[in-house]
């Protein structure tokens, strides 16, 4: 069976997804092992690619990218990691916002903060 960057890919994401932490540097290492033995060293650039891939795939969003005025609290961040889950999720407060969030999940942007709704305002007013 020929193994292609997308096959090796998925097989590198089932490997870790449910390894425990102190376990993610051996299974890393013995991935990298068997691209060596196997020639496959020069392809990781395309399977690492393929990674973020399969990760949208199976779980919908490889990148979550959270921009907020305040704090979330403690049971928001527990709805969103069960939401979100599989995703690199990046919270962070910017002040010039003066509500709401803007929120970026891998190419797609959605602007649901005040700040974005008074400059959506001010253009349709000027137009």
């Amino acid at each position: 069976m020929k193994l292609d960057n997308k096959k090796l890919a998925k097989i590198l994401v089932e490997s870790l997804e449910n390894a425990s932490e102190s376990e993610l540097p051996s299974i890393t290492k013995e991935f990298v092992s068997f691209l060596g033995q196997n020639q496959l060293l020069s392809s990781w650039r395309e399977i690492e690619a393929n990674v973020h891939k399969v990760w949208k795939e199976k779980y919908g969003a490889s990148n979550v990218s959270i921009m907020l005025a305040h704090n979330l609290s403690k049971e928001a961040k527990e709805a969103l990691s069960k939401v979100a889950q599989g995703a690199d999720v990046t919270i962070k407060v910017d002040d010039r916002l003066i509500g709401g969030a803007i929120i970026r999940i891998d190419d797609m942007r959605i602007d649901g903060s005040v700040t974005g709704a008074l400059k959506r305002l001010k253009q349709t007013l000027l137009a």
